[in-house]
C-alpha cells in the first residue's frame, strides 16, 4: 500500500498537481486516496528522503520552492540525460512504439487547444516517460524521474505562459520524425531544444512563482 501510494504522489508531483510551498496534508491525501495515514505517512517521508519534499517540522512538509540556480541545474541535468535517452531510444523504438508516442503527443495538442491545461501538462509528462522508456535504460529513467519529481511543480507555471510554439512546429513532431528514422543526434537536438525553450520560460516567471508561494508562517 505504501508504494500505491508512493507511486501516486511521485505522478502527482511530475504532473504539476501540486505548487510551489504547498503544504501536504496528511489527512487530506489519506481520505482522498481511501488508504489510513500510515501508507501515506511512510510515502510522504519517502519523498521528503528524495528530495521531492521539504520536512517543515514534526507533522508538516511542504513543495519546495526552487532558487534560481537550483532550477538551472536541474534543467542542466535534464538536457543532459534526456538527450541521451532519446538518442538511444532512435536506435530502439519500432513502429508501433513510435505511433504509440505520436498518440500521446495529439493527446497533448488536442488538450492544448481545447484548454484543458492540466490534461496537457499530464500528456507532456507522459510522453517525456514514455521516451525516456524506449531506451531501455531503467537506471536513467529513474534519475529523470527524480529530475521531474523537483521540477514538475514549477511547470505548472507555463498554464499562465502564451504557447510558444505552433502546434506543427512543436519539437515533440522532430522527436518523433527523428525515432521513424533511427536518427539518435537529431532525437537528442529535438528534445533538448524542447527542455531548453521551456526552462527559459519559466526562468523569466520563477520570481512571480516563488513570490506567489504560500510563507511558512501563513494559513
Amino acid at each position: 500500500m505504501t508504494a500505491q501510494v508512493h507511486q501516486r504522489l511521485r505522478l502527482a508531483l511530475m504532473r504539476s498537481r501540486f505548487r510551489p510551498g504547498e503544504k501536504l496534508k496528511l489527512r487530506v491525501l489519506a481520505e482522498e486516496m481511501g488508504v489510513s495515514a500510515m501508507p501515506v505517512r511512510a510515502a510522504l517521508a519517502r519523498l521528503v528522503s528524495e528530495g521531492a519534499l521539504e520536512q517543515i517540522d514534526r507533522r508538516s512538509v511542504r513543495v519546495p520552492i526552487l532558487s534560481d540556480a537550483r532550477f538551472r541545474e536541474v534543467v542542466e541535468l535534464r538536457i543532459d540525460l534526456e538527450g541521451k535517452a532519446a538518442s538511444r531510444a532512435a536506435e530502439r523504438a519500432t513502429p508501433p512504439d513510435v505511433e504509440a508516442l505520436a498518440a500521446i503527443h495529439a493527446e497533448m495538442t488536442e488538450a492544448r487547444m481545447e484548454g484543458r491545461m492540466e490534461a496537457m501538462m499530464q500528456a507532456n509528462e507522459r510522453f517525456h516517460m514514455a521516451l525516456c522508456g524506449l531506451a531501455g535504460m531503467p537506471v536513467l529513467a529513474r534519475i529523470i524521474e527524480g529530475l521531474w519529481l523537483q521540477c514538475g511543480p514549477l511547470n505548472a507555471g507555463l498554464m499562465q505562459v502564451r504557447f510558444l510554439h505552433q502546434p506543427e512546429e512543436h519539437p515533440h513532431h522532430e522527436v518523433i520524425r527523428a525515432l521513424r528514422r533511427g536518427d539518435g543526434s537529431l532525437a537528442r537536438l529535438a528534445i533538448q531544444r524542447d527542455i531548453a525553450v521551456y526552462a527559459d520560460a519559466l526562468l523569466r516567471r520563477l520570481p512571480a512563482i516563488n513570490a506567489a508561494a504560500p510563507r511558512l508562517d501563513g494559513p
